[in-house]
């Protein structure tokens, strides 16, 4: 397992992210607890999930994973999602920033977070507001490194820009979807954080497991992670269930064939081969999708495989901000 800066910061980090956001729902606690014991026998040092993935569940089981462990854990937890039935139980003001990392502690059973994000941006909420109340949980020691996830390039460079007038702790992360069929934020993020050296964490580089090539154009296959997604999110729908995206599909998993690779393998080093990229955040349902996402994690695809992975899907298409 390689481990690498994130971003400027001295904090070294896993490039392999164990992702927690189905802890507890298509995961359960028994068996998240042996992958996560089972992804640090290999060598992963960094779990991220959210105060808001299943209800708080997610943040719960990790916290029990951590008891005796936590100082060789790397822990990033996110902010701003709707975690509860009041007022303040969502956004990224003052009030439910301090309200929210309070509550996630207690979950995580923990003193500190190391890596606090901001889920979403927040547009009722000032930025140098939501920086402050980040700045405040760093200097008392509650939070080590703060980042955010599903910012646009502009809001990134804001913030960044509002850090460095107030002097205030800045964004050392940022947590973008990227893969081979979503490659928006090659247009204004990704130079953004090679100039900033701000560290790249991706999220579904698998597509929510599209690239699998499991799926029809007819719909998805029942019983799997992009069913859920599908069902919840119109935003997928409008991103991938086109002709143009299976089209991709099916040239990505011809190139896979010729190559004697697995989509894993061919979609997760496609990510990797970026310089900008820190990390990717991998899911997996259950043990066996873990030893397989492990296994083919260190047995990268062959640099031909990754520059015929890149002409697969049109470019234009994969960025056009018309589907974001």
């Amino acid at each position: 397992m390689k481990y690498v800066r994130l971003g400027r910061t001295g904090l070294k980090v896993s490039e392999y992210c164990m992702g927690a956001d189905n802890f507890g729902d298509q995961t359960d606690e028994p068996t998240a607890l042996r992958m996560m014991a089972r992804a640090v026998e290999a060598g992963v040092n960094f779990i991220d999930t959210a105060n808001s993935y299943v209800g708080g569940r997610s943040e719960e089981i990790v916290g029990r994973f951590l008891r005796g462990r936590r100082h060789d854990i790397v822990l990033a937890t996110k902010c701003r999602s709707k975690a509860g039935p009041g007022l303040h139980d969502i956004g990224l003001s003052r009030k439910a920033v301090m309200k929210a990392v309070e509550d996630s502690l207690r979950r995580l059973q923990t003193d500190f977070v190391d890596l606090y994000q901001a889920h979403n941006f927040d547009p009722d909420t000032p930025i140098d507001e939501t920086l402050r109340a980040f700045d405040d949980l760093v200097h008392q020691g509650k939070v080590r490194y703060i980042g955010c996830s599903n910012f646009a390039g502009y809001q990134l460079a804001r913030s960044l820009w509002m850090s460095d007038k107030h002097g205030l702790a800045r964004f050392d992360s940022v947590q973008p979807r990227y893969n081979l069929l979503y490659r928006h934020p090659e247009l204004e993020v990704l130079p953004l954080c090679a100039e900033e050296k701000v560290g790249v964490i991706v999220y579904s580089p698998m597509a929510g497991g599209f690239l699998m090539g499991k799926h029809r154009r007819e719909g998805p296959q029942p019983g799997t992670r992009f069913a859920d997604i599908f069902r919840a999110h119109q935003f997928y729908r409008r991103t991938y269930w086109h002709d143009a995206a299976f089209t991709a599909v099916e040239r990505f998993l011809e190139v896979a064939k010729r190559h004697s690779v697995t989509p894993f393998q061919l979609g997760t080093g496609w990510v990797r081969k970026n310089p900008v990229i820190t990390a990717l955040i991998v899911g997996a349902r259950n043990e066996e999708q873990l030893e397989s996402n492990l296994r083919d994690w260190e047995l990268p695809a062959p640099p031909g495989a990754l520059a015929e992975a890149d002409q697969v899907a049109d470019w234009h298409h994969a960025t056009s901000p018309l589907i974001v």
